[in-house]
């Protein structure tokens, strides 16, 4: 039953993430504007969480959150009031 268990759940994670966008940057964080707002959710202690991954080169990197720094502020700039 375990080991059903995890595969339901693992088959979970691989449904979730085969949804996410894929956003292409030359440069990160710097071309942190190019991601659109809809891509961003700000969490409850001010994160900002990326809904997606990013692609630099033939690197992918998921699970980005920005709080704190320069990118984080120009995402709050841009997407502040969505």
């Amino acid at each position: 039953m375990r080991a059903g268990a995890i595969a339901a759940v693992a088959v979970l994670l691989v449904d979730v993430s085969a949804g996410a966008e894929t956003f292409v940057v030359d440069h990160w964080p710097s071309d942190v504007d190019n991601i659109p707002c809809s891509a961003w959710e700000k969490a409850g202690d001010g994160t900002w969480v990326l809904i997606g991954r990013i692609k630099i080169g033939s690197s992918e990197i998921a699970n980005i959150g920005l709080k704190g720094d320069a990118a984080a502020r120009a995402v709050e700039k841009k997407c502040g009031t969505k």
